[in-house]
């Protein structure tokens, strides 16, 4: 009888915990659906991205796509996305953390654009060189807009700096010329001192901004390749994106600007030191101490 009652309780006892368990489970799921969830408010950084900044009115352009794909081609490491100048803000440009800001060309007189917009974009473009510590070129356009961003004078050619002077079909200084340049910098590297470049381009850079460097210079046009005082922005009124196997000027800028951002990146930016990266710089270590 009493081997019976085990049995009996035995039974009974696995019968109960089979059917509350579930029970028990799904009451639980209940329960965690009703916690609430704890959502970032902090956008997921994107290292190995650089910006392209469009210029021109649309989010893209013919011109920025073209300096994309050639920065690309010359050995921009990780993706060249895209941006128009109205989105360029300084807390999206820490979120992403591009590895450096290409300014494309422009196509209208700066007096056409909408003053906030274009003056909120060169306000957080002053942030981004001084305080993010992001390297920047600015190409054509983009070479204006850096100098204007600093506090520098941009007008027509054939004018003043207060002149309006709308584009037309034949820009002042148009085709292949030389510059000269007039300040040794990193950006020559491999290079003489006379640079055949192409020009397109009715506006110039009249003053520069206070304390920045004239690197390079023609008759025509004065402030031809610009740099600024301590940080890597750079500044160069040529479309250094067309160039020639038998004219590489153009291509060698842009190469060199891109050993100068990334080796400033490796120094003044260590958030974007890649795993690869502090492996290689222990790898350096080690062998140094083994010698």
């Amino acid at each position: 009888m009493n081997l019976n009652r085990c049995f009996f309780f035995f039974a009974l006892a696995a019968i109960l915990s089979i059917a509350i368990t579930p029970c028990e489970s799904a009451k639980t799921k209940r329960s965690e659906k009703l916690k609430p969830k704890l959502i970032s408010t902090t956008p997921e950084p994107t290292t190995g991205t650089w910006i392209v900044v469009n210029l021109f009115s649309g989010r893209t352009s013919r011109q920025a796509e073209k300096v994309r794909d050639i920065l690309a081609g010359l050995g921009a490491e990780g993706t060249g996305i895209v941006l128009p100048y109205r989105e360029i803000t300084v807390k999206d440009m820490k979120a992403r953390r591009p590895s450096f800001l290409a300014l494309s060309p422009n196509g209208v007189p700066w007096c056409k654009y909408d003053p906030t917009e274009l003056d909120n974009f060169l306000k957080a473009l002053k942030t981004i060189v001084e305080e993010l510590e992001i390297p920047v070129i600015g190409i054509c356009g983009g070479h204006q807009a850096l100098a204007l961003a600093f506090g520098g004078k941009v007008g027509p050619i054939n004018g003043s700096e207060d002149d309006c002077i709308p584009y037309k079909k034949n820009p002042t200084e148009k085709g292949r010329h030389n510059i000269f340049v007039v300040a040794d910098d990193p950006l020559f590297q491999g290079m003489g001192k006379t640079l055949n470049l192409v020009q397109n381009h009715y506006d110039e850079v009249k003053k520069l901004p206070p304390g920045f460097v004239r690197l390079a210079e023609n008759d025509l046009c004065r402030h031809q390749i610009i740099k600024h005082p301590t940080k890597p922005a750079y500044g160069v009124q040529a479309h250094t994106e067309y160039y020639l196997k038998n004219r590489p000027d153009g291509g060698l800028l842009l190469k060199n600007f891109l050993k100068i951002a990334t080796t400033h990146n490796k120094i003044s930016r260590p958030e974007l030191v890649t795993p690869q990266d502090q492996q290689s710089k222990e790898r350096d270590h080690d062998r140094r101490l083994a010698r």
